[in-house]
């Protein structure tokens, strides 16, 4: 079954998104911290990260940087409510994210990108 982490410290959007999810047939671990994403990210076999930018402890941008120096290749879709400035996505992409959905955001766009990135790497 496919995993997806999905790191987002709003719990009712947290939520939302994992029961659309499972829904969709995927297997969701949830993390609300930066620390306990990264944990997860580095200790379970996952298929794609779903990352929030702004969270409490380490930031979605820097556990993205962290998650590439050690090489891992994991698809990254950064969800942020940063939109105004185009420098915040190019700075989530060369951390190297995948992709970039803004807030608020249709959960039919979000999974059409986590369908996207699932099939390129399958």
């Amino acid at each position: 079954m496919t995993h997806i982490l999905l790191v987002e410290d709003e719990v009712k959007l947290a939520r939302f998104i994992e029961l659309e999810l499972n829904y969709q047939g995927y297997q969701v671990s949830v993390a609300y911290d930066g620390l306990t994403a990264l944990t997860a990210a580095r200790e379970l076999d996952l298929d794609l990260v779903i990352l929030d930018w702004m969270l409490p402890g380490l930031s979605g941008l820097e556990i993205c940087r962290r998650l590439r120096s050690t090489g891992n290749q994991v698809p990254i879709i950064i969800l942020t409510a940063k939109d105004n400035v185009s420098d915040d996505r190019v700075a989530g992409l060369d951390a190297g994210a995948d992709d970039y959905v803004v807030k608020p955001f249709s959960v039919e766009e979000l999974l059409a990108r986590v369908h996207a990135h699932l099939g390129r790497n399958q």
